[in-house]
């Protein structure tokens, strides 16, 4: 799915402020790096700063029209204050999640590389054993079911048709990665390439070390779903049933005045809110293997 940042209506529609954007450049000096990793190609820096103020603005001004305008028109400006700071505020949020996206993309994007590493690197390393050559090999692994291993590696070949060395192209993708241990790959793959070496049993070597660590995240996910299983049983089970009950017992103390139906509706609707949080929570944390 294509970035709104690659949308040409956008890009088109922020060009004013472009030469702005370049003078912003220099406070963000990760920020071109960050694109490539996550897969931007045809954005840059300048570009990406442009669009954010572009579509701020845009936020703003809608706001304004929307909530502060018709209020102070009717109520008056003083009346008018909390919408606006409520409009800077949802304003603020907007351009930090867009300032946010880069790197949300780079995990994302290292995420799926990883899935599919592993069972790519097999692949390699049979067709290596087989006399297959590199570039073949490369070939084939792309037009694979591989998820974002498969894309990259197109992308490695298309390079390497366009005329340039295989050496050059895998190194360049290996700096921009977004995944660790694709960029040992691809590296050790390099290195094989330019001393002649025995590339198969690095890449056996890559691919244990990735068996390694997804059984520690295995690991490590199941003692922490012991702790927040205990949590859950505590705060969404015992604490809510014997609330309640202490509410009913109290009940007849102080009367139905201050513990009515309608706060006991309330404590239900909370701990299905809980339980959908902490049901996200746990479904966040778990590793995708």
């Amino acid at each position: 799915m294509p970035s709104i940042f690659e949308s040409q209506r956008l890009i088109r529609l922020s060009k004013p402020f472009r030469d702005f954007s370049k003078r912003l450049e220099v406070m963000f000096p990760d920020l071109e790096w960050n694109l490539k990793r996550a897969g931007y190609a045809n954005v840059d820096a300048p570009l990406y700063l442009s669009i954010i103020m572009y579509v701020g603005l845009s936020i703003f001004i809608l706001l304004l029209l929307a909530l502060v305008v018709p209020v102070a028109m009717t109520d008056g400006l003083v009346a008018s204050y909390p919408f606006l700071l409520g409009a800077l505020l949802l304003t603020t949020l907007v351009v930090t999640y867009l300032f946010m996206l880069p790197k949300v993309d780079i995990n994302r994007r290292s995420r799926l590389i990883d899935n599919g590493l592993e069972y790519m690197l097999k692949d390699i390393q049979i067709q290596l054993h087989s006399g297959v050559p590199l570039f073949d090999t490369l070939v084939n692994v792309s037009r694979g079911q591989y998820g974002e291993c498969s894309k990259i590696v197109d992308g490695i070949v298309k390079e390497v048709e366009s005329g340039r060395s295989i050496a050059e192209v895998l190194d360049d993708v290996g700096m921009w990665s977004p995944s660790e241990y694709l960029r040992k790959v691809l590296w050790q793959i390099v290195n094989a390439v330019r001393s002649g070496s025995d590339m198969v049993k690095a890449l056996e070597a890559i691919a244990h070390d990735i068996r390694l660590d997804k059984e520690a995240k295995i690991v490590m996910y199941s003692k922490e779903l012991n702790l927040w299983s205990l949590l859950y049983l505590m705060g969404v089970i015992i604490a809510p049933s014997m609330g309640v009950t202490l509410l009913v017992v109290l009940s007849s103390f102080v009367g139905g005045k201050y513990i009515s139906q309608n706060l006991l509706w309330g404590v239900f609707v909370v701990v299905i809110l809980v339980q959908m949080v902490f049901l996200t929570f746990l479904r966040a944390k778990r590793p995708h293997i």
